[in-house]
């Protein structure tokens, strides 16, 4: 994939798994060869040696039952093998794929701030990355099957009768290239609408819910009711105009491939009448008509999503866009020597009592800052200001005598949140959440950080031990210094810490507390916790506030 601000487009989407891709096309033009095939080889035998049997008891002797016969037989196992073995290739291209365009836009978003976050932003999280996911599949593939397919019978065709190809070509370009073009083309400009309808939709609904219990006292509801309802009448206008033209498009389809075949039986019964080809390989040209159709139709139907793939990719785009030039405005690497200070800051969650008021700090390199406060002081409230996670009311926050949004903080800052995140996975899965490519000796030397390594020691599986969903398999304790432990992996020129020694006893307190600053002996260390903190090395430096 390329870069998360590189615009992307669809061509993207097949170079991402190109082998995969590849092999998924071949078994699938195998399978669809055999297919074809097998139809057209089984009409020209069963007629071929009916005809042989007509003729004379020496020419049905004669006749080779058995060379059509194997290869009929080795048609039907290459169909069904090379289905099984394309739907193989092509969901795993397609699962690598959504992987890929997940790890592009979470990339793109985690680069942002944390509450720019949107309704808007998980409907592109899902809706619109699904779309994109079955361009290959649903679109890409199909085309480029029956463009082939397409081929191999115009040369099949010239081989036997050029005069047959004259005659077919025409509405076979028809109904397999230029009506599902041309489907393509109504697509976009009605998937451009039909997609601007359907946000206004959903604006229309998810808005007025924010505030439902006022409007239903204030008996406002049945009017914004109304305006929900005439956006979805319009949508569903859009919606019934593509299921109309879709259906026009097979329509036309269908017309021309029976003009094809009206056509390949009048001109093909000039060529038998004139000796040029015989009654079975007509019969067997006709049925691999027929075969071709199952390929051909699909085309009408699939072209038309080409234009909501579009639509996803350009949506996709202008949200990346929306964030790089956000990240951009200024955006300057960090300095070497930090110097964080909070200058009257206020701050508070959304529908709070109670939040930081007036919060004053100056901690720089090499220091720690020990936040300490009563229950719903806003101690972790402030922890997620200085994260980004929350905007301050009021008050400044600056690193360096510049706002923090001055400053690039991608991968800089560490944060042991109060609730962690612990998965139904292995302990060294967990872990490497914090760090994908950390080698088994890291991992141990993150466990002994937090005195967990002899306790991963002494489980019968060690690091392969499975945590439970939500680390049900462990305390809440060993939960959390698994969640520190992650965040150690990785240097952060600024570690926030909630809570870390929550759970921990007395006699791996001190241990933990002194591997802490030892760790992060060059960066800001702030911890918020009801224990004291004591441990200091030389020339550090220890801050206590309270709040």
């Amino acid at each position: 994939m390329s870069q998360p601000h590189t615009p992307l487009n669809l061509r993207h989407l097949a170079a991402s798994r190109r082998g995969m891709w590849a092999l998924a096309w071949l078994l699938g033009m195998l399978t669809l060869l055999a297919t074809v095939g097998l139809l057209a080889l089984s009409g020209w035998f069963i007629s071929a040696a009916a005809l042989a049997g007509m003729l004379s008891l020496a020419s049905a002797y004669t006749f080779n039952y058995f060379g059509p016969a194997a290869i009929i037989r080795l048609f039907a196992i290459v169909r069904t093998a090379g289905r099984y073995g394309e739907r193989l290739a092509s969901h795993h291209a397609a699962l690598g794929l959504l992987a890929d365009l997940r790890n592009r836009l979470f990339a793109n978003l985690a680069a942002a701030s944390a509450h720019s976050a949107s309704i808007r932003q998980m409907h592109r999280l899902t809706s619109d990355i699904d779309l994109l996911n079955e361009y290959p599949l649903r679109l890409l593939l199909p085309w480029l099957w029956a463009q082939m397919l397409l081929a191999l019978f115009a040369l099949l065709l010239w081989l036997v009768s050029p005069i047959l190809l004259v005659w077919l070509l025409p509405p076979l370009l028809a109904a397999a290239v230029l009506l599902p073009l041309w489907a393509a083309a109504r697509g976009v400009r009605l998937a451009a609408a039909q997609t601007a309808q359907a946000e206004s939709r959903r604006q229309a609904l998810l808005q007025p819910l924010t505030a439902l219990t006022a409007l239903l006292q204030w008996q406002q509801w049945p009017r914004f009711q109304a305006a929900f309802t005439d956006a979805d009448g319009a949508y569903a206008t859009l919606w019934q105009r593509q299921q109309n033209q879709t259906a026009q498009t097979v329509l036309w389809q269908q017309l021309c491939l029976a003009l094809a075949a009206a056509v390949l039986l009048w001109q093909g019964a000039v060529a038998v009448e004139q000796g040029h080809i015989s009654v079975p390989l007509l019969l067997a040209l006709l049925l691999a008509l027929f075969g071709l159709v199952e390929v051909m139709l699909p085309l009408g139907m699939q072209m038309m999503a080409y234009g909501f793939s579009r639509a996803a990719c350009q949506r996709l785009n202008d949200l990346s866009c929306e964030n790089a030039a956000t990240m951009a405005n200024g955006i300057q690497p960090l300095p070497a020597q930090l110097h964080l200070q909070a200058q009257q800051l206020c701050a508070k969650q959304t529908g709070a009592l109670n939040g930081a008021e007036n919060i004053n700090f100056d901690v720089r390199n090499g220091e720690v800052l020990w936040i300490r406060g009563a229950s719903g002081a806003g101690k972790s409230t402030l922890l997620q200001v200085l994260a980004g996670e929350l905007l301050p009311q009021n008050g400044k926050l600056l690193l360096n005598g510049q706002p923090l949004q001055h400053w690039q903080w991608q991968g800089q800052i560490g944060y042991l949140a109060q609730n962690v995140d612990i998965f139904d996975l292995t302990l060294a899965q967990n872990l490497r959440l914090g760090k994908a490519d950390a080698s088994d000796e890291e991992l141990w030397a993150a466990l002994d950080k937090v005195a967990l390594a002899d306790w991963a020691r002494a489980q019968p599986q060690g690091l392969h031990t499975t945590l439970g969903e939500y680390g049900a398999a462990v305390s809440g304790g060993q939960a959390r210094r698994i969640a520190l432990a992650r965040l150690l992996l990785r240097p952060y020129r600024i570690l926030l810490l909630d809570e870390p020694f929550a759970g921990v006893g007395d006699d791996y307190y001190g241990k933990i507390e002194e591997n802490l600053v030892n760790f992060h002996f060059n960066g800001i260390l702030v911890v918020v916790s009801h224990y004291a903190f004591g441990f200091l090395r030389e020339n550090h430096k220890l801050l206590r506030y309270s709040i």
